[in-house]
This record gives structure tokens, C-alpha cells and sequence, in this order.
């Protein structure tokens, strides 16, 4: 009994001796048959596990050391630890649970094998792995969980309930490795991302609320990202929350809130050639984000994005608060990526919609708003400053647009319509201005526009420019003065032509109008107008009403036709060419083709040098009709002109002072020569024609004429005489006409043939001769041979009644005096022979005459008489002398004859025959 007794001690005492020994030594060597066990239990899960060294605590806990946890397909283990800690109670064990109560990992790492690793080798997913999880009979809680994936710190907390179904199982650990794997593969690719960010760290808090399920509610943070994702960013301090459901099947709503403190988007490294996208800088970056989240593989894909900021800054440009929302349904693949956004540019409200393919980074933007000067102005000038200057806006811009960005986000084209206020378009003030816009590639179309200038001006039309080679096109049509649009062309040629040509003092006048060129070339510009204006100066007319259609370019100006009226009736129409020195544009050639019935003054101010000459000659009643045609080459003072011409008064003119009752004149005009090749005139209703020679310098003018007259009546012709002398002399004709110079005259008709030739407006310049008769008239009566009977009556010779109804000479013009050798005076009762002159300057005669009674009468009666008085009148010389206003009759006795002057050697002025 006693050897029981001490065996039972001895028992007793061994084992609390080995509990002593295991009390103190906390650990144990893991049996065999444990160690089995678990192989066993991961080989049915056909995974292989491998460690340097296990340990058993006596309260049930089993540390392993060097652990390698593998598929048993691939060589490469899944899971490395440095230490692995396995707790499980006793009453656990009671309890029948699979798995342990507590698992703790230090130094650990998951791994992806070389098989499945896109590079071919071993990709660590998880480094620097600790987790402390404990499981009690429906939760796993995860007391600390910190690990390393790429660049990015993870961190979690909190509890899992795994879900359970009536009738399921719990993942096997194959199960749970195969996802590892599944996730693993997925999870490599992307995990080189979070090297772009700043100090990543992820947050998760994992919670089970009754009723809702798993929940993870995660904070991603970072101190800055340079460009993350592949894209041109750069980021300051960024921080990501979100909270998504966990378990349940199919995919769940889960929304991320997003706060970035800047943001830019900046190219980095430009390829040669590509271009430049402007810099956009985003200040206090807010978004939220919908997506669909799939709990099974960690999938996630946008839905929605809500999104605002304090400032985005572009290219040097500001919005205020701007606001973004995408429609984010059809990610990654986006066909139509809806958005919509409202911001504030310098004070200055817009909208837009936007429909992108980000895949294809493409897009269509719809936007409306209005955008303030300064911002149009900076931007015009920063990017297309050959176009700013013929767009600098002084209002707001109001605007509808649809833009299309082609992919790599290059614009492509843009439809819009725009309102604006006040705007400078290279030196052309614009009150306002509307219309429709396309940009397509490098080409602008503005059309259905509107125009309005500070100067009342009013144009609709279009305008197409091309960026790239700076070709332009405008159509307009409107009242617009053209030179008030100088700026849009170089040089001074547009403004000198206008202002030279044509000027419009009233109103501007209603044009329609084509210019096309290019910008960079000023010498290609072509303007092809019509224009109808109420009131216009042209080349120095005044015209009422006033149609042309003119085609220019700087060298060279073409009125295709021409039609201006004045004063009623007075009209000028045709055509005109003018070419332009390429150096100085001055004019090297003018051609024009016109037919006229203007004044002659406007004649005058309209070709100013080129007809002064001419019409200087002559003074109209009625106004003329014209036609010339020719060209002039060169600038006056030192043009040549080559004119050819025609006109015609009906109304009565005055040439040299001398009066017409009409003419019909043909001439031209070459160089210094002005010549009259066929004059046809009426005058003191007779018909006289001619040709007239005006040649030489200015300064040394030479006119020749030949002049036949018919038919002329004499009253009328010396009373055109009388007017003639009064323009010479500077007297009134009226002084003249009662210096009872004719008593009457009326029947009597004049012929007259005369060649000469002198300096115009020098009468006693001229030289030259002719013949005249006058027949018809009562000559008897004329005061100069009342004179006469006067005379002869103190012979008691009365030939108060001598009638004489003829006369005939032939007569030379020189040196101021006309000399009439053959005067002969006739009529039935007595014919005067008589010689002498008449001086042109001092108006004053100087002849001598024989008078022979009854020489045409030889009746039995009168041939008496003259029998008796005839040794009388023989010895018997009749003196004319004195004024032409006031004649002197002498009697000499002999002979006191005039000297002739001397022979008249020009060819000239020599006697010509009048026509028959």
C-alpha cells in the first residue's frame, strides 16, 4: 500500500515537476503528431507549408519561425513570415472550432510566384507585414494590421463577421489562396502607381453593424503625387475617404470624398514637333465619387463624379469656383462621358456640357455664358497674336458654343453664336457687333453677322481667314464708308485711294462687298464692291446719287462702271483704270471711258491739270454732253495724256468769250495738244464749222484754226462781235451795243472762211486770212455809212439813201490788224471800193475807199448821172479813220491809200475759200 502510495507520489511529483519545468519554461517542442496534423490540413488545401522552428506554449499557443506557405504547384512560396503565432484554447478545442483563436504575423510578406508574375520572376505584393487577428465563435478582429504594398503604407482595424448561410461553408484556405492569386495578378499591375505618390498611406477601419453587414471605411492620404497614373499632374496634399459594403453578392454603390489642396496639369517632356497643352493649375480640389464596387475581386468602376474647386488657373487665366458633375457609367470604355460645369471667370458667369471619350481623349463641349474682355484679350494675344489685334474687345462677350476636341484633346472645330459690345478691330471702332463663328482646324468663319461702328456704319456679311497662311475673305454688305476699315489693311493705299477718289460727307453708302488676301502680304488684297451712295464726292465732284462697282488691289484700280447724277439732270457715267508705281503708288496710268453732262466746273475738279486748258476756252449755258475716252500716263504736273472726245451743247456757250447758239465738237487731246478735229457750231443763226489746234507747252501755247461760217445774221453776228470784244476787253457789252454803232442791219447774211494761228488769248499774237461776204442787208442804214452821206452832202453830193445791200473782201489777220486789200461794197444806186485795216487793240479803222454812184445801175437815168458827177468822184478819195464806235468820214483829193501789211508767209494763214 505504502509502494502505491509513493508511487502516486512519485507520479504526482514528476508531473508537477514537469509542470513546474513547463511553468518555467513557457515553451515546448510541438509534437509530432501537431505538426502532422497541420500538414495534413493544408495538403488537403494543396498547399505545403515550411519552417525553421516550432515552438509549443503550455497554454496552448505554437510559434513557428521562418515560414514558407506555397502552393504545391509552384515553387515560390505564397506567404513568408519571420515569426508566425498561433493561439488556441483548450475550450476552443471542447468547442469543435476549426480555427485557432489568435494568429499573429511578424515580418511577413505575400508574394505573387515567377509563373504568374507578368515579369517572370517573384513580385512581392505585401512587405513588411504584422497582423494581430483574433477570432472568437462569429468574428474575426483584426487588432493591428500594417504591411507594405509597393510605395503605399496600409493600416487596418476592426472586426469581420463572416457571413453565414444556412447550409454553406466557410472559404477553405485553397479558396482563400486562390483569390489571393486571382487578386494578386491584377493587384501587380497596378501596383507601381503609388510610386507617383508622396508618402501614400491607406487607412481601413472595418466594422459589422447589425442589420448592414461588413463595412470597410478607408482614408487614402498622401503628401503630394507627381504624375500619378501616367498623367501630366502634379499634386499637393490629397486625402481619399470612402466607405463600401464588404460581403453580399454583386456589385454595391460606393462613394469616395476627395479633397487635393492644388493640383497642376503640365507637360512634363514635350516629344519635337508636339504641341504644347497650356498649364492648368486647380486650387482646393473637392470631389465626390460614385462607383460600383465588386467585393469579390476587389474591382472598382466610376459611375458619377461630383466635382469643385476654389480656382482653376489655364495658360494664365482664372475661374472662380467652378463646378464639374460626369456621368461616369459606361467606365473605362467611356463613348459619352456627360458632364456639366459652371464656373466664374473674371467676374463673368459661363456653363458647359461636355461629352468625352477619355479613352480616345476626345471630346464635345456645349457651353454658354459670357466672357470678360481682359480674359479674351490675354488669351487672343498669348496664342494667336496675328489675330489679336483685329479683336481686342472693350464689353463682355456673350456666347453659345459647341466645340469638338479630336483625340489627344486637339481641337478639332467649334460652332458658335456670339454678342458683343464694344470692340477695337485694328484701329476700326465697332459699337457692336453679332453672329455665328466656326473654327475648323486652322480656318475662322464668322457669318450672319452683324456690325455696327462709331461712326453710324452698319454691315452684315461674313469673314473667313485661314490662321496658318493668314488668307482672308470678307462679304459684306451694309452702309459702311470704306475708308473708316483702313486698319485691317497695310499701308496707306486704301485710305490715300478713298480719300483721294471718293468721299462721302452725308452718309455712307449702301455697299456689297468682296476683300480677299492675305494678311502677311498686304499686295494681295483684292476689293470687289458695289456701292449706291446718296450724297459722294468723286475725284472732286459733288454727286447726289452716286453707283459704282469698283474692283481694287493696292497697285491697281478698276471702276467697272460708274453712274453718278447732280443737280437733277447732270449725270456722268462709264468706266476707269488705274495702275499704280510699285514703289511710291503713285499714279503711273489712269484709263477711263465716260460720257457726261455735267457742269464744266466739276469737269475741272474732277481732272484737276488734265482739262483746265480746254475748259478755260469755253463758257455753257446749258450743260454739255461728253464723252472721252483714252488714258493718261503718269502724274500730273508731268502726265502725258492720250484722250479722244466728243460733245455737244444745244443750249449755247460762249468760246473765248465769242457766244454759240450750240456745238458739236470731236477732238482729242495727245500730250501737250489739245486738237478740235470737227467742230460743227451755230451761231447768229448760221452754221459754222472747223478745226482748232491748241499745241505746245503750257508755257508757250500755240492755237491754229480754220473756221467756216454760212449763213450767219449780220445783226446777231455784231452784236456776238460786240460780246467778244467786251470779254477782251473787260467792258460791258451793253456800252458797246448803244454806242449806235448799227442803226439796222436785220437780213443780212454772212460767209465767212478764216484760217490763223497765235498764242491763245493774245489777239495780236494771231496771223492768218480769209475771206468774208455779206449780203442782204441795208447797209445804207448802218450809221457808218450815214456818216458817209453825212460827208458827200457838204460836196452837194446827198447820198443820204445809198443803197447798198452786198459786200465781199478777202482779208489777212497780223500783228493786231486785220487788212482788207478788196473791199467792195455794192448795191443799185453806187459801189464803194475800199483798202485798209482794222487795228484789234485800239479798235480803230483806217481806210481809204473810192465811191462810184450808179455803177451797178445802167439805166438811161443813172448812166447820165454818172456821166456828171463821175470827173468829180475820180478825183475824189473817201479817209475812214478813227474808233470803230465812233467812225470819221474825210474827203482828200488824191491819193493817201494805207500801206498793206506785209505777206503773210505761214501756210496757215493763208486765204481759204469758204465751202460751197
Amino acid at each position: 500500500m505504502s509502494i502505491l502510495y509513493w508511487s502516486a507520489w512519485l507520479v504526482l511529483g514528476t508531473t508537477l515537476a514537469v509542470l513546474v519545468y513547463i511553468a518555467l519554461a513557457r515553451e515546448l517542442p510541438v509534437p509530432d503528431f501537431v505538426l502532422r496534423r497541420v500538414e495534413a490540413r493544408l495538403a488537403e488545401a494543396n498547399l505545403a507549408v515550411k519552417f525553421g522552428r516550432a515552438r509549443l506554449d503550455p497554454t496552448g499557443k505554437i510559434l513557428f519561425e521562418d515560414v514558407q506557405l506555397r502552393f504545391k504547384q509552384f515553387d515560390e512560396p505564397l506567404l513568408t513570415s519571420r515569426l508566425v503565432f498561433i493561439r488556441r484554447s483548450f475550450w476552443s478545442i471542447l468547442a469543435g472550432w476549426p480555427v485557432p483563436d489568435e494568429i499573429r504575423l511578424e515580418g511577413a510578406a505575400l508574394q505573387l510566384p515567377a509563373m504568374l508574375s507578368p515579369s517572370g520572376t517573384t513580385e512581392p505584393l505585401v512587405r513588411d507585414l504584422a497582423v494581430v487577428l483574433r477570432h472568437d465563435e462569429k468574428t474575426w478582429q483584426i487588432d493591428q494590421l500594417a504591411g507594405r504594398i509597393g510605395a503605399l503604407t496600409v493600416t487596418a482595424q476592426g472586426e469581420i463577421n463572416p457571413p453565414r448561410k444556412p447550409g454553406a461553408q466557410p472559404l477553405s484556405l485553397e479558396e482563400i489562396a486562390t483569390r489571393f492569386l486571382k487578386v494578386g495578378r491584377r493587384l501587380v499591375l497596378e501596383v507601381h502607381q503609388f510610386d507617383a505618390f508622396d508618402e501614400p498611406a491607406l487607412a481601413v477601419r472595418l466594422d459589422s453593424p447589425a442589420g448592414i453587414g461588413n463595412t470597410a471605411s478607408f482614408l487614402f492620404t498622401a503628401q503630394g503625387a507627381r504624375q500619378p497614373w501616367g498623367q501630366p499632374l502634379t499634386l499637393g496634399p490629397l486625402a481619399i475617404t470612402g466607405t463600401a459594403r464588404l460581403d453580399g453578392p454583386g456589385e454595391r454603390i460606393v462613394r469616395l470624398h476627395a479633397a487635393v489642396h492644388d493640383a497642376t496639369n503640365r507637360d512634363e517632356e514635350k516629344s519635337p514637333g508636339a504641341v504644347s497643352r497650356p498649364e492648368i493649375t486647380v486650387e482646393n480640389l473637392r470631389a465626390i465619387i460614385s462607383a460600383q464596387f465588386r467585393p469579390d475581386n476587389f474591382s472598382a468602376r466610376p459611375v458619377e463624379a461630383f466635382v469643385a474647386a476654389g480656382r482653376v488657373t489655364a495658360d494664365g487665366e482664372s475661374a472662380m469656383a467652378p463646378f464639374l458633375r460626369a456621368d461616369l457609367t459606361k467606365w473605362p470604355e467611356v463613348r459619352e462621358l456627360d458632364a456639366s460645369l459652371a464656373t466664374q471667370i473674371d467676374g463673368e458667369f459661363l456653363a458647359a456640357e461636355v461629352e468625352a471619350r477619355l479613352k480616345e481623349q476626345s471630346a464635345r463641349i456645349r457651353a454658354e455664358g459670357r466672357a470678360a474682355p481682359e480674359v479674351i484679350n490675354r488669351v487672343l494675344a498669348r496664342h494667336t497674336p496675328r489675330a489679336a489685334p483685329f479683336f481686342v474687345f472693350g464689353d463682355p462677350v456673350a456666347f453659345t458654343a459647341d466645340a469638338e476636341l479630336a483625340p489627344g484633346w486637339h481641337f478639332a472645330r467649334l460652332t458658335s453664336r456670339v454678342s458683343s459690345g464694344r470692340l477695337d478691330s485694328r484701329g476700326v471702332k465697332i459699337s457692336s457687333a453679332r453672329g455665328r463663328i466656326d473654327i475648323t482646324g486652322m480656318n475662322f468663319l464668322a457669318y450672319d453677322a452683324r456690325v455696327e461702328t462709331a461712326d453710324d456704319d452698319e454691315a452684315r456679311g461674313s469673314y473667313w481667314m485661314n490662321f496658318r497662311t493668314t488668307d482672308y475673305r470678307m462679304l459684306l454688305t451694309g452702309h459702311l464708308r470704306p475708308p473708316n476699315i483702313s486698319g485691317w489693311f497695310h499701308g496707306d493705299w486704301w485710305t490715300s485711294f478713298w480719300n483721294e477718289h471718293f468721299t462721302f460727307p452725308v452718309a455712307p453708302p449702301e455697299a456689297d462687298v468682296d476683300v480677299q488676301g492675305r494678311w502677311r502680304d498686304p499686295t494681295r488684297t483684292d476689293f470687289f464692291g458695289q456701292a449706291e451712295a446718296r450724297s459722294a464726292d468723286v475725284w472732286g465732284g459733288d454727286f447726289e446719287r452716286v453707283d459704282a462697282l469698283v474692283f481694287l488691289r493696292p497697285l491697281y484700280t478698276d471702276v467697272i462702271s460708274f453712274n453718278g447724277t447732280r443737280a437733277g439732270a447732270q449725270r456722268l457715267r462709264g468706266h476707269l483704270k488705274r495702275f499704280a508705281d510699285g514703289t511710291a503708288r503713285e499714279t503711273r496710268r489712269l484709263e477711263f471711258n465716260l460720257d457726261g453732262s455735267l457742269d464744266p466746273k466739276i469737269y475741272g475738279l474732277m481732272l484737276p491739270g488734265k482739262a483746265d486748258d480746254l475748259l478755260a476756252t469755253m463758257q455753257f449755258s446749258s450743260f454739255p454732253q461728253l464723252h472721252a475716252e483714252g488714258a493718261i500716263e503718269g502724274n500730273w504736273p508731268g502726265a502725258t495724256p492720250n484722250i479722244a472726245f466728243n460733245g455737244r451743247t444745244d443750249g449755247g456757250m460762249k468760246y473765248y468769250g465769242f457766244p454759240l447758239e450750240s456745238a458739236k465738237v470731236t477732238g482729242s487731246i495727245t500730250g501737250n495738244d489739245i486738237r478740235l478735229e470737227d467742230i460743227q457750231v451755230a451761231v447768229a443763226n448760221g452754221k459754222a464749222s472747223g478745226k482748232v489746234v491748241l499745241s505746245g507747252p503750257p508755257e508757250s501755247r500755240s492755237l491754229g484754226f480754220d473756221l467756216y461760217l454760212n449763213g450767219a445774221d449780220l445783226t446777231r453776228m455784231i452784236r456776238a462781235t460786240e460780246e467778244y470784244q467786251a470779254h477782251r476787253t473787260g467792258q460791258k457789252a451793253a456800252t458797246i451795243t448803244d454806242s449806235k454803232f448799227l442803226k439796222r442791219a436785220t437780213g443780212g447774211r454772212l460767209d465767212v472762211a478764216m484760217s490763223a494761228q497765235g498764242s491763245p488769248g493774245v489777239l495780236v499774237s494771231f496771223s492768218g486770212s480769209g475771206n468774208a461776204s455779206l449780203t442782204g442787208a441795208e447797209l445804207g442804214e448802218i450809221q457808218l455809212f450815214g456818216l458817209l452821206s453825212q460827208a458827200l452832202s457838204g460836196l452837194s453830193l446827198n447820198f443820204s439813201s445809198l443803197k447798198l445791200d452786198a459786200a465781199r473782201t478777202s482779208f489777212r489777220l497780223t500783228d493786231g490788224r486785220l487788212w482788207f486789200p478788196d473791199l467792195r461794197i455794192t448795191g443799185p444806186t453806187a459801189v464803194i471800193d475800199a483798202t485798209g485795216g482794222f487795228a484789234i487793240a485800239a479798235g480803230t479803222l483806217d481806210f481809204t475807199a473810192k465811191l462810184r454812184p450808179y455803177e451797178e445801175n445802167r439805166n438811161l437815168l443813172t448812166a447820165t448821172i454818172n456821166t456828171l458827177i463821175k470827173p468829180i468822184t475820180s478825183i475824189l478819195e473817201l479817209k475812214l479813220t478813227g474808233p470803230l464806235a465812233k467812225p470819221d468820214w474825210s474827203i482828200v483829193v488824191g491819193s493817201s491809200a494805207p500801206h498793206p501789211p506785209a505777206p503773210v508767209v505761214d501756210k496757215a494763214a493763208e486765204p481759204v475759200a469758204p465751202p460751197k
